[in-house]
Parts: C-alpha cells; structure tokens; sequence
C-alpha cells in the first residue's frame, strides 16, 4: 500500500513538472509588451521630459574620408517644438525651428532672412548631413508610425514601423532595434518607398548624463552612398523649464 502512495506521488510530481513546463512558455510571453507598448516606452526615454536640452558635435564624413565638423544645440519641449542651432564651422548661425511636423522654418545667416522649409524640402540635406530635414522635424514616434514586431532576442526587440495613415513620408518603413533592458533606440533602418534600404542609424555609447541615461554616439550612413554624419553629444539636460517664447519665428532670427 506504501509502495502504491509512493507510485501516486512521483507520478504526480512528473504529471506537475510537465504542465509546468508547458505552462512557463505561455507565461513568458504574456510577459513580453506588445509592439505599441515597446514604441511607447522606447518614445518616453526619447520624449519622456516636459522639455530637454542636448549640446553635440556633428562629423560630416565624405565618401573620400573628409571630415567637416560642427558644433550645435538642440531645445526640444514635449514632442512637437526643437529649436537646432549651429554655434561653430561655415554653418554657424544657421537654424532650425519644428512648430510641428508640417511647420518648419530656418533661418539663414547669410541673408539674415527666416525661411519656412516647403514641402518638396523636407526631404533635403539638414545642414549638409546625413539628416534630412524631415528627420529632424519627426521628434515622436508614437504620433507617426504603427509598429509590428518582426523578432526578438536577447538583447533586442525589432520593430517595424510603418507610417500612420496621412504622415506623407519619404520612407515606407523604418525598422527600429529597442534594448530590451533600457528601451532605448539603439538602431534603424530606413527604406524608401521601392522597398530599398536608404538610410541606417547606429545608436551607441550610453552615458549617464544630469537628465539621464543617454546614447551619446550617433552614426547615420547613407546606404548607397556611404556617405556618413556622427554626432557625439556632450552634454544632455532635461525638464529645465524651458518657456514657450523660445520656440518661435522670433526667437529664431533675434535669439542668435
């Protein structure tokens, strides 16, 4: 009768380690965010202060391995107004101001005039870089693109991130490489609307800055190219109380 029980017991220990292992599959997962909880916690590390504050060097490096360097400031508040401003190099005095996606306005030293970037324009070389105007006006991710998850490994959720339905954009698709430790974006690719690959991002070299961790090393290739523009931030400042008056027209050509 003894020997009977102690059959029942070891195999309903076996019968339990079976649907446990069955079960923690199904559990991890559950676990995982879903593609718009990983864009949006990726979109908070990157937009996630009432305004912020970033000082960098911008490397433009040609194909025949010259180099021009530039010193700028970005002011970004919530996820729509950015104010760049180059501060060395043939591009000093030359800015930029985002109102919103759609409304964006430089100003040009040379002429001393303020200039609202068309539309045709967007699409153009910000500042001779890497960076195209519309890549510098697109500050939220959230608000312009719906994400699918393609894989996920170890270290990485990859996205797919398709624009929203009215976001006219160059690309057809971007594919964002998110930590899965710290969301952030450590890497895209951008295709064009034939489906070629035109554009990588390679986000690197996380600092602890005052207003937090922070990627401090950019590289954007132009992949038919192999043209490329660096940026190494150097100083990064968030929730400063930046005032609305600093993101406009006016600011823009007298706050020079």
């Amino acid at each position: 009768m003894r020997r009977h029980a102690i059959r029942s017991l070891a195999l309903l220990a076996a019968v339990a380690a079976v649907a446990a292992v069955a079960v923690l599959p199904a559990v991890a997962a559950a676990q995982d965010p879903s593609p718009a909880e990983i864009l949006g916690r990726m979109e908070k590390t990157l937009n996630g202060f009432t305004d912020q504050f970033m000082s960098a060097t911008m490397t433009i490096i040609d194909v025949d391995g010259s180099k021009k360097s530039y010193d700028f400031t970005t002011h970004q508040k919530g996820d729509k107004m950015r104010l760049v401003r180059f501060t060395s190099g043939e591009n000093k005095g030359l800015a930029t101001l985002v109102e919103e996606r759609n409304r964006v306005y430089v100003y040009l030293p040379g002429m001393k005039k303020v200039r609202r970037v068309a539309a045709h324009g967007m699409n153009q070389s910000f500042g001779g870089s890497d960076f195209s105007n519309d890549d510098m006006a697109a500050v939220s991710w959230v608000a312009w693109y719906d994400a699918t998850l393609l894989k996920a490994d170890d270290s990485h959720y990859h996205l797919n991130c398709t624009p929203k339905a009215g976001y006219d954009s160059a690309y057809s698709k971007a594919i964002v490489k998110v930590n899965r430790k710290t969301f952030h974006q450590d890497g895209i690719e951008y295709y064009n609307k034939a489906g070629e690959k035109v554009k990588t991002f390679e986000n690197g070299s996380p600092k602890e800055f005052a207003g937090g961790l922070r990627n401090s090393l950019v590289v954007v290739t132009d992949s038919r190219s192999g043209h490329k523009t660096r940026l190494d931030i150097h100083e990064f400042k968030a929730n400063q109380g930046l005032p609305d008056s600093m993101f406009t027209q006016r600011e823009l050509e007298w706050g020079r």
